[in-house]
């Protein structure tokens, strides 16, 4: 696993009503602050309040009908309109292109399109929607009328929504070329308050989701995203970095103080804002320019919940003081300050903000070179990501400088009261620390026995029981020391990579760091690997921590090498988009089941695992009948966690996942040991004697090579798998592998095989007759 903040319900504020607003038009002054100020303060025009009736907007696939009802304006911005709200009745109809994604709306509203009665409306725009409106109200003669009520309902909820959309307002006003933005926020008369949003700032323009909580979690519900029909082929991260300097100072008391110079190159002319990520935690104190000026800097003052639900509220946005050119690069100065490290007691520290302690632009994978120094208290030992130049001391303090040798997606550290092992010198170095003690809250455990929940944190990663790991009862014993496994985990550690070598090619850093970290999960950054505590006690111990037999066996057998695994999947490739994350973990933990069978073939880890997965996809929901499966297709990534189905995406992107990589392996395999004739040549054919995997190698090797220290997507993957794939997987004729992709990535449903068959006799011989049925699949789904 590589690295949910609050949602925003603003819809509860539809219905608040207080005192009367002014209605005047607002001048914006130069400033980013002082136009962000003036767009939160913006509120109803009372000059421009209308009965309406039919008026019309649309927006690519959305509908919106206003039928009648009252609408007024927001009051204008240096002349320019951004908002509308509306109260009465109206309706909105949107049908998504895609199959996936209307399967993906019917998932939460019942049918495959979007069609809702709505009865208030909240408009936010960048676009020529105040014109198109004013000019229907022309046509239709409508005159403002006076209707100081309907005013002063609206003040309360404007003035708390606002902040929400400032920020994508003023990124338009500043730019020289604005791309257009329209937001919905609809109150529908059977699903409650929801987003319609086409911002040609996204990647994926088109987005209608909601805000919901379910069991006091909050989740966003994306109902469907996808591209315009007419959208530009564009990245929507219009600044790519290029390095980082980063000066880290932790105090006794584990403050962090840092200090960031980030070098960015833009991507596209006329821009100014730049969206960043850092840990709410920090207090950005400063930022400037190369030169020194002071930059216009928004910490958390507002984001999006559709952002939220996403990635959570760690948010930062920072203005040029002009507008970019393309090609050109930027430095930029950041100092902060708080507190992102924790204490579970016992000398056990942890660094909570792992990808976020300190600032970079919003995005997927961006790869770039890291230089990076520390001080810290002397008696404590730091590990961090790169390769290390040097480290002294300095009075109380410890001092050490970090870089990294090859471009990479982000940078780590680690520290705590560790004792330190090597497992190896080099091709990798691979060191090892751990605390000599146990944080207090697994002590507890320890002391009262404590079951631990069956469900583990990375769902797919658990195993049904075996007799490998018994019960343990109750023990006086001391309690273990972390410290003490530190030699068998590094040479199992060394173990894998040797393993994991013969799939993925040469270790991708020339050292890897193996730390602890309190909690049930790990993480496996560049050449740096966090592991819960859990992992460096024996199973014995474990047992006696109240840890369940099956997450014994998964804590011991897979979560520690399939964080190793994402050294190659992860970390030497990224991931382009969200809708990729399935490639990284499902190949991480799909070698770490292959390094589990190959170190105890008698436990049959891989089988195991395939059935349990298949037997996880097909459980129903308990809030519906669906199966987890009908969540959504592996594409739609972290969509896949919502409130209809919380646990949907560890099932699916762990296991189906798997499946997926599984089910490549076996048809590579496969046809490479049945295959013969001319088609092949002699010592292909004898490659493939010796090893059924050398086709599924050979292919690993290639989208490693080929995308090294760069981001992956699926179209990627799956164009590499074309070139290596032999005849008999191109099952249409067209050297596509669409047919597998669209079924089982892109697609859902599981098919079910069922076999009735009758035998005859014909003199010596025997004449069988059969027919093998397909079910819960559509009638064209292809399987070999």
């Amino acid at each position: 696993m590589r690295g949910t903040g609050h949602a925003l319900l603003w819809f509860c504020l539809f219905f608040v009503v207080s005192a009367p607003a002014s209605g005047a038009a607002t001048t914006a002054k130069e400033s980013p602050r002082e136009l962000y100020r003036a767009l939160n303060d913006l509120q109803v025009n009372a000059d421009q309040v209308y009965s309406i009736r039919d008026l019309h907007l649309r927006r690519d696939v959305v509908s919106l009908t206003l039928f009648e009802g009252e609408l007024a304006f927001l009051a204008p911005l240096d002349g320019k309109i951004t908002g509308v709200v509306f109260a009465g009745r109206g309706r909105i109809i949107a049908l998504p292109p895609d199959p996936a994604e209307r399967r993906s709306i019917a998932h939460f509203v019942g049918v495959p399109l979007l069609d809702q009665a709505v009865s208030r409306a909240y408009i936010r725009f960048t676009d020529d929607t105040a014109s198109e409106l004013l000019s229907q109200l022309h046509e239709a003669n409508a005159q403002p009328i006076s209707d100081p009520g309907f005013v002063d309902s609206w003040k309360t909820t404007v003035a708390g929504l606002n902040p929400e959309h400032s920020l994508r307002v003023m990124a338009d006003f500043l730019a020289a070329d604005p791309l257009p933005y329209f937001y919905a926020g609809l109150v529908g008369d059977s699903s409650g308050a929801f987003d319609v949003l086409v911002d040609d700032r996204r990647d994926e323009q088109v987005l209608m989701g909601q805000p919901r909580v379910a069991n006091a979690t909050r989740f966003y519900d994306v109902w469907a995203s996808f591209r315009r029909a007419s959208a530009p082929a564009r990245s929507s991260e219009f600044f790519e970095p290029l390095s980082y300097l980063i000066d880290t100072s932790i105090a006794e008391d584990r403050s962090l103080e840092g200090k960031t110079i980030m070098k960015l190159r833009a991507r596209r002319d006329g821009e100014r804002m730049i969206s960043l990520e850092l840990s709410r935690f920090l207090e950005i104190q400063s930022a400037a320019d190369a030169e020194g000026h002071p930059l216009d800097i928004f910490q958390n003052d507002a984001i999006r919940r559709q952002e939220i639900g996403r990635r959570g509220n760690d948010s930062a946005v920072v203005f040029l003081p002009e507008q970019s050119r393309a090609g050109k690069e930027y430095e930029l100065h950041f100092t902060y300050h708080g507190g992102v490290i924790g204490d579970a007691g016992n000398g056990v520290f942890f660094v909570g903000a792992r990808g976020s302690w300190y600032p970079h632009p919003v995005g997927m994978d961006h790869f770039a070179t890291f230089d990076l120094a520390f001080r810290w208290p002397r008696r404590l030992v730091l590990v961090s990501t790169g390769e290390q130049i040097e480290q002294h001391e300095d009075g109380e303090w410890r001092a050490g400088h970090w870089h990294s040798a090859t471009p990479v997606a982000l940078a780590g550290f680690n520290l705590g009261e560790y004792a330190t092992s090597m497992a190896e010198a080099q091709n990798p170095r691979i060191d090892l620390y751990a605390n000599r003690q146990l944080e207090l809250d697994l002590l507890a455990r320890l002391q009262s026995h404590r079951l631990l929940s069956d469900s583990f944190p990375n769902g797919a990663l658990s195993f049904r029981r075996s007799n490998r790991f018994p019960a343990v009862a109750a023990s006086d014993a001391p309690p273990p020391s972390p410290a003490a496994i530190l030699k068998q985990l590094g040479e199992n550690v060394s173990d894998s990579i040797r393993f994991f070598e013969k799939y993925n090619g040469p270790f991708p850093f020339s050292r890897l760091a193996v730390s602890q970290i309190p909690g049930s999960f790990g993480q496996g950054w560049p050449g740096l690997l966090y592991l819960s505590t859990l992992i460096f006690l024996s199973p014995d111990a474990q047992a006696r921590a109240g840890v369940a037999t099956r997450q014994r066996e998964t804590l011991t057998e897979l979560v520690p090498f399939h964080e190793v695994a994402h050294q190659w999947w992860g970390n030497q490739v990224g991931i382009a988009t969200y809708r990729d994350t399935w490639i990284e973990e499902a190949m991480a933990n799909y070698l770490a089941l292959l390094y589990a069978d190959s170190k105890h073939p008698q436990e049959h880890f891989l089988t195991r695992s395939l059935e349990q997965y298949r037997a996880a996809l097909l459980e129903k929901e308990p809030t519906s009948k669906e199966a987890v499966e009908d969540a959504g297709p592996l594409s739609l990534g972290f969509r896949l966690s919502s409130s209809k189905s919380p646990d949907a995406y560890d099932k699916i992107i762990y296991g189906k996942g798997t499946w997926v990589i599984h089910m490549l392996r076996m048809m590579l395999a496969e046809t490479d040991a049945k295959e013969s004739g001319a088609k092949h040549s002699a010592a292909a054919k004898e490659s493939a004697a010796k090893d059924p995997d050398a086709r599924f190698i050979e292919i690993l090797h290639a989208v490693l090579a080929k995308y090294r220290f760069q981001s992956l997507s699926t179209a990627d993957f799956e164009h590499v798998v074309e070139q290596g794939m032999p005849p008999d997987m191109d099952v249409d004729g067209t050297h596509s592998l669409d047919w597998f992709f669209d079924q089982w990535v892109r697609g859902t449903g599981i098919p079910r095989y069922s076999v009735t068959y009758r035998v005859q006799p014909e003199g010596n011989l025997f004449r069988v007759r059969g027919t093998l049925k397909q079910a819960n699949v559509p009638d064209d789904f292809t399987a070999l």
